[in-house]
């Protein structure tokens, strides 16, 4: 699924311009790309949790689900983008590298969780 690494890797940046805000940098390890975007993913939503006066007695637990939904959404997303991509490369005769797909990140403080859109 080409759209889902895509997607992965507009959230890595994204994610590492966060961390670079909030004073944290994205580190990488031995593993492999995926596993170095959750786990910076991790311990981005840790810092949130931890600096957010909203959430206030939430555990860590809350910061799976908060990847468990971003995850969802990009996988959710790439399906569409790969099922529009061919709609519109067959009825507009378009090159699929033609289409550029952006996403947008918003964090939602109250519920902890990311949103894509």
């Amino acid at each position: 699924m080409p759209y889902l690494d895509q997607f992965m890797q507009q959230w890595k940046a994204f994610l590492t311009q966060q961390l670079s805000l909030s004073g944290l940098s994205y580190l990488v390890s031995d593993a492999d790309d995926a596993t170095d975007i959750k786990a910076n993913s991790m311990a981005y939503f840790a810092w949130l949790r931890t600096h957010s006066i909203e959430l206030v007695g939430i555990d860590e637990a809350r910061d799976e689900v908060a990847w468990v939904m971003l995850e969802k959404q990009l996988k959710a997303l790439a399906n569409k983008a790969e099922n529009g991509t061919f709609d519109l490369v067959s009825k507009l005769h378009l090159e699929a590298n033609q289409i550029q797909i952006v996403l947008n990140f918003s964090y939602d403080d109250e519920q902890h969780i990311v949103y894509v859109s």
